[in-house]
């Protein structure tokens, strides 16, 4: 069974070389460390797990770094998206630990994993004083995908791609639905925040700067 491990990294390295030795690794095994800046004490981290790697599991499996920008977290929140889509391409499963690293990184990672669908995931999460490890329920991480949907992604990828206001009556066209159909969607999005309203007759609507994280 082939495995995707994420762990946020910070200055310490001791909750990354704990999940790794709790969990084991297998031939094929893929692990990514999610780092904020990559500054001095993030990198002396960074390759003491490279070493604890190489000597305990050999070039079996595949380490691989990501250096996540924190200071705007649309942007962060879209890249982690896309890296846990490529890393976990293929995989039978997926573990993330979020022990270390930045709070802004852990916050952003937590809502992307609600935004995608990932195959047996289990996120967990050690107390500071690493006296309990917490597994956090993935039905609660997933409730904002559920709200979505692929419709209202569908309406959300073409109010983005707009950049301004467009009618219900567009984006029917554009999508090939029903314009009361439309205005149904477009009126939940309206009410999770993630569509604004100018006017309501005709409608007309744009995607907020939240949209831009569900595509």
């Amino acid at each position: 069974m082939s495995r995707a491990l994420f762990i946020t990294l910070g200055f310490e390295e001791k909750f990354a070389v704990r999940a790794l030795t709790r969990h084991g690794l297998d031939k094929g095994d893929k692990i990514t460390l999610i780092t904020g800046p990559r500054i001095d004490k993030v990198n002396k981290a960074i390759n003491f797990i490279s070493d604890f790697i190489s000597k305990y599991y050999g070039g079996e499996v595949d380490l691989h770094v990501e250096e996540v920008s924190v200071h705007d977290i649309y942007a962060a929140i879209s890249s982690l998206r896309r890296i846990l889509n490529d890393r976990s391409r293929d995989a039978d499963q997926v573990i993330v630990n979020l022990s270390g690293g930045m709070r802004v990184l852990i916050a952003a990672f937590i809502i992307a994993l609600g935004l995608i669908n990932l195959p047996n995931l289990i996120v967990e999460i050690e107390t500071e004083d690493s006296s309990t490890l917490i597994q956090i329920p993935t039905q609660i991480i997933k409730v904002w995908r559920h709200q979505v949907g692929v419709e209202k992604t569908e309406i959300l990828k073409i109010l983005v791609s707009r950049g301004g206001y467009m009618s219900s009556r567009e984006i029917a066209k554009l999508t090939g639905k029903d314009e009361s159909t439309i205005r149904r969607h477009l009126s939940k999005l309206r009410e999770i925040g993630l569509v604004e309203a100018k006017r309501f007759k005709p409608l007309l609507v744009k995607a907020s700067p939240t949209a831009t994280i569900f595509i």
